[in-house]
């Protein structure tokens, strides 16, 4: 199994708020919810960091 990292986030109250919301609609957790977002944000940076990286290019 792979080894998986931990992170403590501190949120506004709102954004808890809504975060929990979106995980009970989704029947998942909210470390779920988050852990699915932030791969996914950091998926679509890294593709952006290299579409541009590959526009640069002569």
């Amino acid at each position: 199994m792979a080894s998986r990292g931990r992170v403590t986030a501190y949120l506004p109250e709102e954004i808890q708020k809504a975060l929990e919301e979106w995980a009970e609609e989704d029947s998942r957790s909210v470390s779920s919810l988050a852990t699915y977002l932030l791969t996914k944000s950091v998926r679509e940076g890294q593709e952006q960091k290299k579409d541009k990286s590959e526009s640069d290019r002569p």
